[in-house]
């Protein structure tokens, strides 16, 4: 009597890796958004919200915008540095540096 292997024999034995590579970046690649716009108003309310947290060690909720994805930290800004374009951030894990082009908003806890 003769075997049949039935289904298992359409279905292929593995992916190659570049396969699977290419696979997983085309679901990292369609969950991406755009940079969001930021105008003057919303500029301005950003500013007086880090104000406010640097002089007064307000907790806040930082959104950055990193290659396509929008990301969050929370904690205290302890420091604004002008001239690099960054902050630090106090978090339970330690500081964190954020460039400040990449803030898309920034909110009161």
């Amino acid at each position: 009597m003769i075997r049949d292997r039935g289904l298992i024999k359409w279905q292929p034995a593995h992916f190659m890796p570049e396969h699977r590579k290419l696979l997983n970046g085309l679901n990292y690649d369609d969950n991406k958004c755009k940079k969001p716009e930021l105008d003057e108003q919303k500029l301005e309310e950003i500013g007086i919200v880090v104000m406010d947290s640097l002089n007064h060690t307000l907790p806040v909720k930082v959104t950055t915008w990193q290659d396509g994805y929008l990301r969050f930290h929370e904690g205290i800004i302890s420091k604004v540095d002008y001239l690099m374009k960054c902050m630090i951030l106090e978090t339970n894990n330690g500081n964190e540096k954020i460039m400040i082009n990449d803030i898309t908003a920034v909110e009161r806890i």
